[in-house]
């Protein structure tokens, strides 16, 4: 159990990295589906990290930490963008990041209280 663990918050880390790094360098034009907008990418993202921080945390909340990293990288890295000459600034984004972890983390939550 402790191996599964251990590979789940590498993933976690190697996720967040991956975000962090993604999401500070210069977009190029993506040529994404017209019904996959902006936000959607956002809560996507956000959903993914959530939902791995979550199942990561026990019953005993022993990865609390990374459940509120997930949290607070997701405020951090749109308050970033407004720094940042080659990214925008977009209030709505930092919400659709929040929401997307905040989803994962009740959904994954509230599956565990009903399974067990």
């Amino acid at each position: 159990m402790n191996n599964s663990i251990n590979i789940m918050k590498l993933l976690f880390y190697g996720y967040l990295g991956l975000i962090l790094y993604l999401y500070v360098k210069e977009v190029p034009d993506l040529n994404t589906p017209e019904s996959l907008t902006d936000k959607h990418m956002h809560f996507i993202v956000f959903f993914i990290l959530g939902s791995i921080a979550q199942l990561i945390n026990g019953k005993d909340n022993n990865f609390s930490f990374g459940v509120s990293l997930a949290l607070i990288v997701s405020l951090f890295i749109e308050t970033l963008h407004f720094f940042l000459p080659h990214r925008d600034f977009e209030i709505f984004d930092g919400v659709f990041n929040i929401l997307g972890c905040v989803s994962a983390i009740f959904i994954v939550y509230l599956y565990r209280k009903n399974t067990q």
